[in-house]
């Protein structure tokens, strides 16, 4: 098998500019680099693993860490990458390991697998190579967009993941890394601050004096979402054209199938989705709606989409407990604005139809990446009478977000918050300080680069 052909910078490093993937960026007009690129150090005899949805960038952000290895003075035959999407079983994939090692120097090495969880049992061949020494001085990381199987694969490779193995998440990008790439002049003035509402305060009026230009970018992430190659070809072109629909739409349709769910009941599912997104469901309820035989399937359909981060679930929250109550009803929302635009073309025929039910699921998603590190086991509603659209655990305390997409604002409005200790009216266009509840326009809000 001719392994060269997967690893251009093998001819020299020179070549690692032919690779597609940097020559498809370097050939955009936005070039997203992601966070996490500068937030990865690699290190040989340890496990990295890097989750994320199909056409997130993944084996693009695989081709820039090996570039960066690369300038470091790694060197080229030290460097290997692999797509698995074709590989049938976890045998093959260590007939291709051992062939690169028998091919390679010892000493430290670097080796990329990319949608390994496309391969049967991969994590056997690892464990396998793991324990006969075979890997001994390798830095391996390894990609699926199966995010459940990445991260469940690793965790079966107890004490061969290294001192310093880490799993990675990359996301599409919210509205605050879309301004970045955007429009880098506002990015400048962009920084990191902790979630309180006195930062918040001070960050919203910093940011006014962008209102016009913020107002706009606004509006075209509710149509891009955070996929780079979408917001390249709507940005540039100034439409997305109806091929990125249906890649996208058999992104997931094909995921789900392969795990042996059907795409019958997806649709159905999504159709129920799309409208009675916002509103308290339960599984019952939801399975009815969507012409479901069980509740459990559908569960199970949301837990897949979930693990793809193509939904979000807001569990009610107990206030006394600062816990989800299951037993409850959820809240279901689409975590990328392109994805409810995909589904909505193909059962509705509709064309970037921007709703209301589409700003709170960019608003509650975003709100959910506050927490990234966490993958949003921290975000809730909470209803009594007064509705509170989400609320985030800051540690021992719970701050609530109410969602008032609207130009007219009424002290009632509030009336949620008031069961918090402070909490966060989010409008469309007021900005309102105050001590303990203060009101930010969305726009402003999501730009901001918060962490908790």
């Amino acid at each position: 098998m001719d392994l060269g052909i997967n690893n251009a910078w093998w001819r020299g490093k020179a070549y690692m500019q032919e690779d597609k993937h940097i020559k498809d960026l370097e050939n955009k007009k936005f070039k997203w680099k992601p966070e996490l690129l500068r937030t990865i150090v690699l290190e040989p005899n340890n496990l990295f693993t890097l989750r994320g949805p199909r056409q997130v960038g993944k084996t693009t952000l695989i081709k820039l860490l090996i570039r960066e290895l690369l300038n470091k003075g790694v060197s080229e035959r030290s460097i290997f990458y692999w797509n698995c999407d074709e590989l049938v079983d976890f045998r093959e994939l260590s007939s291709i390991l051992r062939e690169y090692i028998s091919l390679s120097d010892k000493g430290e090495r670097y080796i990329f697998l990319d949608e390994v969880s496309r391969v049967k049992d991969w994590q056997r061949s690892i464990k396998s190579l793991i324990d006969s020494g075979e890997l001994e001085d390798c830095c391996l990381m390894v990609t699926g967009s199966n995010t459940l199987d990445i991260k469940y694969g690793s965790e079966r490779l107890p004490g061969r993941t290294g001192k310093k193995g880490k799993d990675f998440v990359l996301l599409p990008m919210n509205f605050s890394s879309f301004v970045k790439l955007v429009n880098p002049d506002i990015g400048k003035n962009i920084n990191k601050i902790t979630l309180t509402i006195d930062n918040l305060n001070k960050e919203a009026n910093k940011l006014k004096i962008f209102e016009t230009e913020l107002k706009s970018l606004f509006d075209k992430y509710l149509i891009t979402g955070g996929f780079p190659l979408v917001v390249n070809e709507f940005l540039t072109n100034k439409k997305i054209p109806d091929y990125l629909y249906e890649l996208y739409f058999k992104w997931i349709v094909g995921d789900i199938v392969k795990w042996g769910k059907r795409e019958k009941i997806l649709v159905q599912l999504f159709k129920s989705l799309l409208e009675k997104q916002s509103s308290r469901i339960s599984w019952d309820s939801l399975a009815k709606e969507s012409e479901i035989k069980s509740h459990k399937t559908v569960s199970a359909y949301v837990e897949d989409l979930e693990n793809m981060f193509v939904l979000i679930v807001l569990y009610f929250v107990d206030l006394k407990k600062k816990i989800a109550n299951p037993a409850k009803n959820k809240k279901i929302y689409i975590f990328d604005p392109f994805i409810y635009h995909v589904f909505n073309k193909k059962i509705y025929f509709k064309d970037n139809e921007v709703s209301n039910e589409i700003l709170e699921a960019t608003i509650i998603a975003n709100l959910a990446r506050f927490d990234y590190g966490g993958l949003f086991p921290s975000i809730f509603y909470w209803n009594n009478k007064k509705e509170v659209d989400a609320v985030l655990r800051l540690k021992d305390k719970l701050l609530p977000f109410e969602i008032k997409y609207q130009n007219n604002i009424k002290k009632e409005d509030y009336k949620g918050l008031h069961y918090f200790d402070s909490g966060v009216l989010i409008t469309k266009n007021l900005l309102k300080k105050g001590e303990k509840y203060t009101t930010i326009p969305a726009y402003l809000l999501l730009a901001m680069d918060i962490s908790v």
